[in-house]
């Protein structure tokens, strides 16, 4: 008996959802839009509104590949291609502009048994949507699937969100890689690379739980990494493109509310893309909040692949009316 209650207690302790947390140390190194040119403060629709690189003495902080924030732009959470989240408070200066970023805290995903995500096939973490509930929901690649964490408890038990059906059938690394929660408890999610005819894989759940298909028209060699809805409705896309030649770029385009419909092959109209030499890495996240003066700031995050030649990069715009 005594074994059996020992055990008991070991399996208990292994499946508990607790809220394990760590402190993380921050270097924040602000940065202009354009090192050789800091006069520099305009890229298309968008206008520069600050922005950093952050590191860690902590080994386990990088991979970040999606965020969310508070409607005040101060509070972020965001999740990394390791199985963890990760949440902190972002600064600001006296003109408005961010400059830094504090009070970090990360801890481990769980599974819906309340178990630790183990292993590169479960962990990889990509996007990111809070529903009209405030829970949160997370899109994984490699393993396929969808995880709803209870309101502001990236740290909770989650309860598993049925996938797209033809999502099994996505290589490892193409499937859902941006999230958006639209209204009603909807989910409109883009796929890295999941071929639909000459197009990419997109999914709509109705509020019924029922996925139907759309697709994405692809433009260069620019493939979807983010995404986030205007406060009109539309959709924001942000894009990732790699050459040898020409390294890094992105993209960020608006897609009509109007077109998101079943069978809907999508378009997107461009709003800025971001070439070297301007400040930029890897950006797989995307963010929106107001700030005071009423303007739309748009928050880039770029995943670092915990690799030394690539940067965690935080960055904001401010989106010109168009």
């Amino acid at each position: 008996m005594r074994v059996a209650a020992l055990l008991f207690a070991l399996f208990f302790a292994l499946s508990a959802p607790v809220a394990a947390q760590t402190a993380v140390p921050l270097e924040v190194t602000p940065l202009p839009l354009n090192p050789e040119d800091r006069t520099q403060a305009r890229v298309g629709g968008l206008i520069w509104r600050g922005g950093f690189a952050v590191t860690s003495a902590d080994a386990a902080f990088g991979g970040l590949s999606d965020l969310e924030l508070s409607s005040d732009g101060r509070e972020i959470t965001a999740i990394t291609d390791q199985g963890q989240w990760l949440t902190a408070r972002l600064t600001y200066d006296r003109r408005g502009h961010l400059d830094g970023m504090t009070d970090a805290r990360r801890g481990p995903l769980r599974d819906p048994r309340g178990l630790l995500l183990t292993g590169k096939f479960n962990q990889d973490a990509e996007a990111l949507a809070r529903l009209d509930d405030g829970s949160l929901v997370v899109a994984f690649e490699r393993n396929h699937r969808l995880l709803r964490y209870p309101a502001g408890k990236l740290d909770g038990v989650p309860q598993v969100i049925n996938a797209p059906p033809s999502l099994a059938g996505a290589a490892s690394n193409a499937g859902l890689e941006a999230l958006v929660a639209l209204a009603g408890d909807r989910l409109l999610a883009f796929t890295e690379g999941q071929k639909a005819g000459e197009h990419y894989a997109v999914y709509l759940r109705e509020a019924d739980g029922l996925w139907q298909a759309l697709a994405l028209t692809p433009k260069g060699l620019f493939v979807p990494t983010g995404a986030a809805q205007l406060p009109d409705g539309d959709i924001l896309l942000l894009e990732r493109r790699f050459t040898l030649l020409g390294g890094v770029s992105a993209r960020l385009s608006r897609l009509p509310l109007a077109s998101i419909r079943p069978g809907a092959v999508l378009q997107g109209r461009e709003i800025a893309e971001l070439r070297p030499p301007l400040t930029l890495d890897t950006f797989e996240g995307v963010a929106l909040h107001l700030a005071g003066d009423g303007a739309t700031r748009i928050t880039l995050l770029s995943d670092d692949n915990f690799s030394p030649l690539q940067r965690t990069l935080i960055v904001q715009f401010e989106l010109v009316a168009n």
